[in-house]
């Protein structure tokens, strides 16, 4: 069973098996003034057994797919519930039957037992939800002393013997004090920041680490925010953001070698914006990080970009503050980088949905919610940059033609002939697809019906969309980069959803490694180290994520060697884990998240740092940075 099974049936256990001691550790309670209720307390007693035992099968499953996944179960979880749990099934459970029968009475041992299980499988719920992985310390010891405290209150409450009623009201006392120490601290500490410096302290300022010019000829571009109307080609109208009055903004594209200079204005009443220039590695102070590497350009204002084109590829641009608002509304772009003049047919495609519309950007063309098209000469060399600037995937494919994944996320791969076959493009990357334009209509299809791209000699019918498998990106390439011998440092992200507290309230909300933005621990790697990250995704939500200022290299997924390439997004789905390869080679702050920006917004953000480097920018309410 995989990983992502094995954790939807863990909290599907988890909860059945609390609801069972519920309702075991109530009848068996009750059974003590109606014998009779005793059968129906065996019946439900013997059920929990049962789905304790199927969550221990559950969990050793879990364990040896990785002790990310099991560590709270194994260390925290199931030691509370198999005591009194084991003690019912040796206990309760043979006397309740004679207790129905009334040859047997239920002494408050037997009672509690399963009450006991009850208030341990519950703090279970909670260790499954609220403590995930690595274990919460504080939030754990409240639990276990209030899974003591309620068997030792169960036990008074049935003896009326024990420690004098003093001793238990002052007990009772601290463990309520403790919890609503620890639950007061959190939600303070949870507020949403007025102003929090990432990176502070002496060193190199991300001010002092910009762009410049490079030599070669200076492309100079000029991109204003802005409200406007967008019309799609069905006539439906969207109120958007954009820039310079479209939405795809300006495609901008240089050859390499040329200086990119970009003057940033806004005119948007009631919010801030940048530009990060997704893929691209910029220097850290072009970056377009509100808070980490600038403050947001508000209304009136103007920021300048300035960096060498010095990688080819395919890339795109897009605000930073608040994304999930900004780029979701409109403000994005195309950016491309051509190592020589191109030739053929040879444009960026950009997939993007509009309040829900899904939509198709073809070159400097603006959105079409209906099926593009363009017509090419047979023979001529083809190369659709296929952007995905959404917050899920889209699958992609072509029909009519073979065709090979060129590029992934800028960087060249060479792989087999595809035929039929279709591929998943992860929220913010970018595939070129390539191949010659035969004598026949080629379609480019996504899996929303009725939208996508048709190429044309000029006549023919659209061939049928493509429904091949979909292959396995890090499989794909025949080539690869060498994969380091060693590495300098090793860090484990954990990603996982979880009720904690966000915005000064116990939310649910996306974790890495049992916290949330800015409260992540922030890893710092030293210039020219290799640096191996462990990405294990704990939730039942498909992650993209992406580091800024930096491909990764991908070394394996679930154990299975990659066919090494580098992705600057890369989807890791529940259950998944991913180990990648990051060369520190570009020194700054630099943001990481998780690029469906709902996630990164409800607290998948996080940044790391290099060793002395620091930043005077605070995110936060006072200086309105926000770029989750």
């Amino acid at each position: 069973m995989s990983s992502a099974a094995l954790i939807a049936l863990d909290q599907i256990l988890v909860i059945l098996v609390a609801a069972l001691w519920g309702c075991a550790g109530g009848y068996a309670l009750a059974s003590r003034k109606v014998p009779r209720l005793a059968c129906a307390a065996a019946a439900l007693l013997a059920g929990a057994l049962l789905g304790t035992a199927g969550r221990v099968a559950t969990v050793a499953l879990l364990a040896g797919h990785g002790w990310w996944f099991a560590g709270e179960k194994v260390l925290l979880a199931l030691p509370l519930l198999l005591p009194p749990a084991i003690a019912a099934a040796v206990v309760s459970l043979p006397r309740l039957p004679r207790v129905a029968r009334g040859t047997a009475t239920l002494p408050p041992a037997v009672a509690v037992l399963p009450l006991a299980a009850c208030y341990a499988a519950v703090a279970g719920v909670l260790i499954t939800f609220s403590v995930g992985y690595p274990i919460r310390g504080y939030l754990a010891a409240v639990l276990v002393a209030a899974v003591f405290a309620g068997t030792a209150a169960t036990w008074r409450m049935l003896t009326r013997t024990g420690p004098p009623g003093r001793l238990w009201r002052v007990a009772g006392s601290v463990v309520a004090l403790l919890a609503l120490a620890w639950t007061g601290a959190s939600l303070w500490n949870a507020r949403p920041p007025y102003e929090l410096r990432l990176a502070g302290g002496g060193g190199v300022d991300v001010t002092a680490l910009r762009g410049g010019d490079g030599g070669g000829e200076v492309r100079r571009f000029t991109l204003t925010a802005r409200p406007a109307t967008v019309t799609l080609r069905s006539g439906r109208k969207i109120e958007a953001l954009t820039f310079n009055g479209g939405s795809p903004g300006p495609q901008i594209r240089v050859r390499q070698g040329e200086t990119v200079e970009v003057t940033l204005a806004n005119e948007l009443a009631d919010r801030g914006v940048t530009l990060h220039w997704h893929g691209y590695h910029v220097p850290n102070g072009e970056d377009g990080v509100p808070g980490v590497t600038q403050d947001a350009v508000r209304r009136g204002g103007r920021f300048v970009y300035r960096f060498t084109a010095d990688q080819p590829g395919s890339y795109w641009y897009h605000t930073h503050e608040t994304p999930n608002l900004g780029l979701q509304k409109g403000l994005f772009g195309a950016f491309i980088v051509d190592a020589a003049a191109p030739s053929g047919f040879d444009e960026a495609v950009l997939l993007h949905s509009f309040d829900g519309t899904p939509t198709t950007s073809v070159g400097s063309g603006g959105p079409d919610d209906g099926v593009v098209s363009r017509t090419v000469a047979p023979g001529t060399a083809v190369r659709l940059r296929m952007v995905n600037t959404d917050n899920g995937p889209h699958t992609v494919g072509v029909a009519g033609v073979p065709y090979r994944i060129g590029a992934v996320d800028g960087m060249p791969v060479e792989g087999r002939e595809l035929a039929g076959e279709r591929a998943q493009l992860a929220a913010g990357g970018r595939y070129d697809l390539t191949f010659t334009m035969p004598a026949r209509p080629v379609a480019l299809s996504t899996e929303n019906p009725g939208t996508g791209l048709l190429l044309t000699p000029g006549s023919g019918a659209a061939p049928p969309p493509p429904s091949g498998p979909l292959i396995d990106i890090t499989r794909y390439g025949t080539r690869g980069p060498a994969v380091p011998a060693r590495f300098d440092r090793d860090h484990t992200w954990v990603l996982d959803r979880l009720l904690v507290p966000r915005l000064g309230l116990p939310l649910p909300s996306y974790t890495v490694n049992g916290e949330v933005w800015p409260r992540i621990p922030a890893p710092v790697v030293a210039e020219g180290e290799w640096v191996r990250f462990t990405v294990v995704n704990r939730s039942g939500d498909l992650h993209p994520m992406h580091p800024h200022g930096h491909h990764v290299l991908v070394l394996s997924r679930d154990g299975v060697p990659a066919a090494p390439l580098w992705m600057d997004s890369f989807d890791v789905a529940p259950g998944e884990v991913w180990e990648v390869a990051l060369k520190a080679d570009n020194p700054g702050v630099w943001l990481s998240h998780c690029h469906e920006l709902k996630h990164a917004a409800e607290g998948m953000t996080l940044h790391f740092t290099y060793e002395g480097v620091r930043s005077p920018f605070a995110v936060g309410e006072r200086m309105a940075n926000h770029p989750d």
